[in-house]
């Protein structure tokens, strides 16, 4: 009976057994599915990924290209700019000067137009030179004899005042026409002034002047010594209209 029953154990515990490793067995297969399917996932996850950084590589690539690009255009554009700046100036530059040579061309044309006209009025500039050579010529004649005739009257002027010293007779000194001076001293006791203008203004001896202030005439004067750049004068009392005065004015006659 025991024998029996040990048996029957046996059996029991080797059926259970059994069991056991086929659900067991039939685990370990679904288990392999599953990491199969794992598997399969990870390889499709691995290759998807792969070909995500190789476009991500793909893109930075073309990226890194696109702004290498862009630099260059850049730069190219910067340069087009550069350049068509140096060819508006250039254009002005020659816009300018074209203008300037036909304001010139118009110049000259008029200038030209001019002198045929002055040349048909006035001759050839051969005829001219010899025209302008001939009054030079006769210009300095007249200037030297001016000049002689300029001297020979001071000359016969100063003779006549050394004459009319001897004979007591009053001699008619002309003076410039545009002498003009100031008064730089006054002796009223004595009646004399000084003045400062002399013989390089044209002051002759016994020559006479005329005094005024505010273009009011107050007196007259007769030179009595000259020297270089200053003169002494006595003052007329027969024209004495005011008392003379440091600053008042000396003209000729003829002023």
């Amino acid at each position: 009976m025991v024998r029996i029953l040990l048996i029957i154990t046996f059996i029991a515990v080797g059926v259970s057994g059994w069991l056991s490793y086929d659900k067991i067995d039939t685990k370990i297969k679904d288990l392999n599915v599953s990491l199969g399917n794992a598997q399969n996932e990870l390889s499709i996850a691995q290759t998807a990924q792969t070909e995500a950084e190789e476009a991500r590589d793909d893109f930075e690539e073309q990226a890194n290209s696109a702004k290498q690009a862009a630099s260059r255009l850049s730069d190219q554009l910067g340069g087009l700019q550069r350049q068509l700046a140096e060819q508006r100036n250039r254009a002005e530059a020659a816009t300018a000067n074209f203008n300037q040579a036909t304001a010139e061309l118009v110049e000259s044309r008029k200038t030209s137009e001019r002198w045929r006209q002055f040349e048909m009025e006035y001759g050839t500039r051969d005829s001219i030179k010899a025209n302008l050579a001939t009054i030079a010529s006769v210009k300095n004649e007249r200037d030297n004899f001016i000049t002689e005739n300029s001297i020979l009257l001071s000359r016969i002027e100063q003779l006549s005042v050394e004459l009319s010293r001897y004979t007591g007779t009053s001699v008619k000194v002309n003076l410039p026409s545009d002498l003009a001076g100031k008064v730089t001293a006054v002796d009223s006791q004595y009646d004399f002034v000084v003045l400062n203008v002399g013989e390089d203004q044209g002051v002759r001896e016994h020559g006479e002047l005329l005094v005024g202030r505010s273009d009011k005439l107050i007196g007259r004067l007769r030179v009595l010594s000259v020297e270089k750049n200053r003169s002494i004068a006595n003052i007329m009392p027969d024209y004495k209209q005011s008392e003379i005065q440091t600053g008042d004015s000396v003209y000729s006659e003829r002023n």
